[in-house]
């Protein structure tokens, strides 16, 4: 047996489970919603989405403590760094951003954008502070641009 691994370790990791994860989500017509379908001690996993014209409303900013990767699971989104736009991406293309990376995106097409959000932090999962590239704070997202938060869903459509 691994040295590292008690036997208190084993019988405890006996007890974790798999868990199965519903991808299901309603398509917005207007706003955004961040549904987090899972997270563990340092991670996350979310699904966005956003409506038509509609994205990162704060603007270009960086993760101080997380990593995340953004995968483009329906519609178009349009990142911009800190040296400008890259190109569009679309469904089954990715974007990884290591933390301190800026980054902003919008949704530039007629339909919703719905993409995966997974997040990584070495202390904690929670999203850390984040920060302009003049180094000024990010409010959390329930207090910017509340009413981002109040999505119009597109009736009886989801993700597929």
């Amino acid at each position: 047996m691994d040295a590292s691994v008690t036997e208190e370790d084993l019988q405890n990791f006996r007890n974790i489970l798999p868990e199965m994860i519903d991808l299901k989500i309603p398509l917005v017509e207007k706003g955004m919603t961040r549904d987090l379908k899972c997270q563990g001690d340092h991670s996350t996993f979310r699904i966005h989405c956003y409506g038509p014209n509609e994205g990162e409303t704060h603007g270009l900013h960086a993760h101080v403590d997380e990593e995340h990767v953004f995968v483009i699971l329906h519609g178009t989104a349009k990142f911009a760094g800190i040296d400008g736009e890259l190109p569009p991406l679309g469904k089954h293309q990715a974007l990884w951003l290591p933390k301190g990376c800026f980054y902003e995106f919008v949704n530039p097409g007629p339909e919703p954008l719905v993409v995966l959000r997974f997040g990584a932090t070495r202390e904690k999962a929670t999203s850390g502070p984040r920060v302009t590239p003049g180094g000024d704070p990010i409010p959390g997202r329930g207090t910017q641009h509340p009413e981002m938060r109040k999505a119009t869903f597109i009736e009886g459509a989801f993700l597929e």
